[in-house]
């Protein structure tokens, strides 16, 4: 009887996770980095990390709204890729069973493995993280020197660059879109610490 119950449990948990839907988007680490901009000590050693979701906000009926974090350098003038700079910010990333981390698939949580993406090819996709994300629904990556108020889309990726200090990281999942069209991170990307005369535009 004890075990026909425990079978029955069993069952009844498979059925609700298949039900279940969208996963929520993971609570950022309250213990690394700092919401906002760089300030501070970290003003011009840290770099600011901008996760904009774009239209995976609300998809599926889960809010995820733009993250705008401090990820402080504990080590002051040592170099730091932009995977590290997310993590050190507290923001979970995921990359892809084929690649690693070499290839970002999820920041915090998001996409989900069950939410259902609105492809143009495929309005039913859902990401698995095995293989590189396709073209029309992946985490672009941008980067600021935080002089100015533009982003320049990453020709490397997270794991083969290495963050300006005082600058911004940039992620905007970009759903339907191409090169000329991928959405920049909607928050202006200016740290009043930096002196725009001593920056040389990387």
């Amino acid at each position: 009887m004890k075990r026909l119950l425990s079978t029955v449990s069993g069952l009844v948990m498979v059925a609700a996770l298949l039900t279940a839907g969208p996963s929520p988007a993971r609570a950022v680490d309250p213990t690394r980095g700092y919401p906002g901009i760089c300030t501070g000590a970290d003003a011009l050693t840290g770099v600011t990390v901008v996760i904009d979701f774009q239209e995976l906000h609300n998809n599926g009926g889960v809010p995820a709204s733009t993250i705008t974090r401090c990820s402080p350098n504990a080590n002051p003038g040592t170099a730091r890729t932009g995977i590290k700079a997310l993590q050190d910010a507290g923001i979970s990333v995921a990359g892809t069973a084929q690649w690693g981390l070499g290839f970002v698939c999820r920041l915090e949580g998001r996409p989900s493995a069950t939410e259902n993406i609105p492809r143009v090819s495929n309005p039913t996709y859902k990401e698995q993280c095995v293989v590189t994300p396709p073209a029309e629904a992946y985490w672009s990556y941008w980067h600021a020197n935080g002089a100015g108020t533009t982003w320049t889309y990453s020709s490397f990726g997270a794991l083969n660059r290495n963050v300006v200090p005082g600058g911004f990281e940039g992620w905007s999942f970009s759903l339907n879109r191409n090169a000329s069209t991928n959405p920049v991170p909607r928050v202006t990307p200016r740290n009043p610490a930096v002196n725009p005369l001593n920056q040389t535009g990387r």
